[in-house]
């Protein structure tokens, strides 16, 4: 996974906030925030936040706030980061989960595989930075943060600038594919309490994903497939004469790229400790998950909320029955058990077929130890091995399994759209 996989959905998914007409502490600097926010202007709003909870270090909605500017500093300085080495351009536009409106660099400069690790390390540690900001929110109090998601603005090219292209606006018409001249959307949101878990949840989901990546050592698929990411990359061995002669890339060569890319998932482990902290950042997401819902469903306002219960109106205004949020809870649950080793995955070699019938799954048999493969890496993570089997099997165990009957119903409840709800509900 790319780090800008891991950004767009933090661009787009991740709500953010601020005070605005909330507390007469807050009202005084209320509309200078709401102008560094419009202008893009992050360090403004960290340096007055930081200034407010220097007198009221209480006070939930600043701190709340803190936490969200840290959040869009992270996702801002990664997209300066990218840009800087001229990241996915011009791909990006044939990639329907990377399509950000972050203007092509004309003058990317070199970039190493450490650079590339040193990126995403230095983008988790803002990350933390953030949730623990964020975990720091008195939730006893009640926190009330108006605020109109579309008039965010970031610099997202490190020119200094919050141009329209760089709107939260411009994103989300981006990343949805609307057409330059339909009606502006509405995404003037109310966010409150049970916003606040809902939102360490994705940080702890972006810094797994960046524990992921840092664990195993990826210098040598870097060094072959590099090119389709960034123009200007640096192997590790120098060859007299380049893969390609210009950066521009058709499907031809994206494909036998790919191709090269799945021969080279086979990664050494660099920093194995990275993928205990990763099972304890996917650990804590459903822990969150489920406060953010405890919360909400204790709500009784309807105040253009983002995460309704089935009692309030959704700015998106999509309906959010009790089914749903039990169906979610389910989905916790049965990721929980995996991730504690209490079920474990079905060995796909006893039971899939790609001709026949397929047998069915027991509630007990042989599976693989997810808890186990988290505080165990393998000392070589070899993707096609695992596919066929055999590196899997130092983790295969036996006792109850995770049943695609279980999942089948789960999907269900969501009407065919789970993944969808699951971002949104996360």
């Amino acid at each position: 996974m790319s780090a800008w996989q891991v950004v767009i959905w933090g661009l787009v998914l991740v709500a953010t906030s601020f005070p605005v007409n909330v507390t007469s502490a807050a009202e005084s600097i209320a509309p200078q925030f709401a102008k560094h926010l419009q202008q893009g202007q992050l360090t403004e709003a960290e340096k007055a936040l930081q200034s407010q909870l220097a007198t009221n270090p209480q006070h939930a909605q600043a701190r709340y706030a803190l936490g969200v500017v840290q959040l869009l500093s992270a996702i801002e300085q990664l997209g300066q980061d990218q840009y800087q080495y001229g990241a996915l351009a011009p791909t990006t536009v044939r990639v329907p989960i990377l399509r950000l409106p972050v203007p092509q660099n004309p003058n990317p400069e070199e970039i190493t595989y450490t650079q590339v690790r040193q990126i995403v390390t230095h983008f988790q540690a803002r990350l933390i930075s953030a949730e623990a900001e964020l975990a720091k929110v008195d939730l006893q109090q009640e926190v009330k943060l108006p605020l109109d998601l579309l008039a965010i603005r970031l610099d997202l090219d490190g020119d200094g600038k919050s141009s329209d292209a760089e709107s939260f606006q411009a994103i989300f018409r981006t990343v949805n594919r609307i057409p330059p001249n339909s009606p502006a959307a509405d995404l003037k949101i109310t966010f409150d309490n049970g916003d606040v878990p809902w939102l360490r949840g994705y940080c702890h989901l972006l810094c797994a994903l960046c524990d992921m990546m840092l664990a195993y050592d990826h210098q040598q698929m870097f060094d072959v497939t590099a090119q389709y990411v960034y123009p200007r990359p640096v192997r590790s061995q120098p060859t007299a004469e380049p893969l390609d002669q210009t950066p521009n890339h058709d499907w031809e060569r994206d494909i036998v790229d790919a191709v090269a890319a799945i021969h080279l998932a086979n990664f050494p482990i660099k920093e194995p400790q990275r993928m205990s902290s990763a099972r304890g950042h996917l650990l804590e997401m459903i822990h969150t998950s489920r406060q953010s819902w405890e919360l909400i469903l204790a709500e009784t306002d309807n105040d253009n909320e983002w995460l309704p219960n089935p009692q309030q109106t959704g700015v998106l205004r999509i309906p959010v029955t009790r089914e749903l949020i039990d169906g979610w809870q389910g989905v916790l649950n049965e990721m929980e058990e995996l991730l504690e080793g209490r079920k474990l995955v079905p060995f796909w070699r006893d039971y899939s077929r790609i001709s026949g019938p397929q047998q069915s799954i027991p509630t007990e048999g042989r599976g693989v130890n997810l808890k186990k493969f988290y505080e165990e890496p393998p000392a070589r993570f070899d993707l096609v091995l695992l596919f066929q089997g055999s590196a899997a099997l130092p983790y295969i165990e036996r006792g109850s399994l995770s049943r695609p009957e279980t999942w089948d119903s789960l999907s269900r409840v969501f009407g065919g759209q789970f993944f969808g709800f699951a971002l949104w509900f996360n």
